[in-house]
């Protein structure tokens, strides 16, 4: 599907089959879905009418809320994390967890710090004992209580004055895109990864899917959603 609307990457963002344009006024917005209806034509796509949402300034897409000003985590998925036991029984309910607490991870201030204490049971195999501790319970919990108070992320401007806070080590590095305000700063992105030499040691995040879009978001506050093709 990217290679059918890799023209179009600067008005139009697409995941598996979800197509996001997003335009400065009508006007433009008029001429992107003017441009996606003559591309869908002429590739042969099939649209579903019942699954479109057009000219709208505030959207869901992969569970975020997107609008002029900036993005948010939607309800549910805050729900999701909140719903979970305090005490996780297994490896594979651990995994859950923290599935759901990555997709959150870039609202979430200093994520490594709660994940940390989490690594030794990741590491636990069928014959070993599942060893779940105070400590574990404890994050969990402040987890949830950071997650039921997660920032808005700015969509950052043209004019914008962006600052960018780095660290690394020889194991992994991480990146705090931030935009100065007149009330100080406010957090954009959040990126971090693996050191190049050492990948076989740990994961790296790929938290970005609801992010990519974020770069033809400032084309807003006019969107137009396709939720699904069939």
């Amino acid at each position: 599907m990217d290679n059918l609307f890799k023209d179009y990457f600067e008005f139009m963002f697409v995941y598996i089959d979800d197509i996001l344009i997003a335009s400065k006024n009508m006007k433009d917005h008029i001429k992107h879905l003017e441009i996606f209806s003559d591309a869908c034509h002429r590739e042969g796509l099939v649209l579903s009418e019942k699954k479109a949402t057009i000219a709208v300034n505030k959207i869901e897409f992969l569970g975020i809320l997107i609008d002029e000003i900036g993005i948010e985590l939607q309800k549910h998925i805050v729900e999701k994390i909140r719903n979970f036991s305090d005490v996780l029984k297994d490896k594979k309910h651990l995994q859950s967890f923290l599935g759901v607490v990555n997709f959150a991870g870039i609202f979430i201030k200093d994520l490594a710090k709660y994940r940390k204490d989490f690594r030794p049971l990741l590491k636990e195999t069928e014959s070993s004992k599942w060893k779940w501790e105070e400590i574990h319970t404890q994050r969990v919990r402040e987890l949830k209580q950071v997650c039921s108070n997660l920032p808005k992320l700015a969509i950052p401007q043209d004019e914008d004055e962006l600052v960018v806070y780095t660290e690394a080590n020889n194991y992994r590095w991480a990146a705090v895109l931030m935009k100065k305000t007149t009330r100080g700063k406010n957090l954009v992105d959040i990126q971090e990864g693996c050191s190049q030499n050492n990948k076989p040691k740990c994961g790296i995040s790929t938290r970005k899917n609801s992010l990519q879009c974020g770069r033809l978001l400032r084309n807003g506050p006019y969107f137009y959603l396709l939720k699904s093709l069939s």
